[in-house]
């Protein structure tokens, strides 16, 4: 895999937007249509999301953006233990405060990678290239 890019953010949601915005110029320029840009914005947004709630103040995001012959790929990992998923995503109900991120990036990408170690939550998104 070829790396594109990698930023180094504060885990603060004032940060989460120029994160979006990063992996909107590099699926621009690797000529994903717009409405997969669209799709990969708020599916980046929903993982920086969950970096910064689970990672704590003075943590940081590391974001990457990685490709192959046929995916985009972006990684968001930050310092923080997530729980694994155990069960395929679902949106909660209607009235929940929360938990919808994993129902959404599942719903707006290719597929999604989590991985767990000690101190640090991986998560890959994955967006087909044209062809």
């Amino acid at each position: 895999m070829t790396e594109l890019l990698r930023l180094r953010l504060p885990t603060d949601n004032a940060f989460v937007s120029v994160a979006r915005e990063a992996v909107v110029s590099v699926a621009r320029k690797e000529r994903i249509k717009e409405p997969d840009r669209e799709a990969l914005r708020l599916a980046v947004g929903e993982a920086c999301n969950n970096a910064v709630e689970h990672s704590g103040a003075r943590g940081m995001i590391t974001l990457r953006c990685l490709r192959d012959h046929a995916f985009l790929y972006v990684e968001v990992s930050n310092s923080g233990e997530a729980p694994l998923p155990d069960s395929p995503a679902a949106m909660p109900d209607a009235n929940a405060e929360g938990g919808r991120g994993r129902a959404l990036m599942e719903a707006l990408t290719d597929g999604v990678e989590y991985f767990v170690s000690e101190g640090e939550t991986l998560v890959r998104l994955k967006k087909r290239l044209p062809l």
